[in-house]
């Protein structure tokens, strides 16, 4: 029989904030809304994919908050959101702090350790 197991995964913040900006597309719509909100419209011609795979990719960046939607009149306008953007630069400090912390291999000395599975 095809029996399909559905996990359900439920992503941290972090997580889902990451996923979304780990899309080259995406980043360049993150990028374009740097610069103030734009409409979906605008945001699509950006991208090289078609029209419904960049609604696609802004439900993603609407889904981890990274991108607020307002409705004016008949168009749908894009503002990004800042705090999401501090959330994953406070991530990125704590674990650039942690590295900086840690042991570090001298050059020429031994092996490497071996990963932890």
């Amino acid at each position: 029989s095809n029996r399909h197991i559905v996990r359900c995964v439920v992503a941290t913040e972090t997580e889902q904030l990451l996923f979304a900006l780990a899309d080259p597309s995406r980043r360049t719509m993150v990028l374009r809304l740097a610069q103030g909100p734009a409409t979906s419209g605008q945001l699509a011609a950006l991208v090289p994919v078609s029209r419904p795979a960049a609604s696609q990719h802004l439900r993603v960046l609407q889904d981890s908050k990274l991108v607020a939607t307002t409705r004016i009149g008949r168009e749908h306008w894009q503002q990004l959101q800042p705090q999401a953007l501090r959330t994953v630069a406070a991530w990125l400090t704590t674990v650039a702090g942690r590295a900086e912390q840690a042991p570090q291999l001298r050059q020429g000395k031994g092996t490497p350790p071996c990963p932890s599975p």
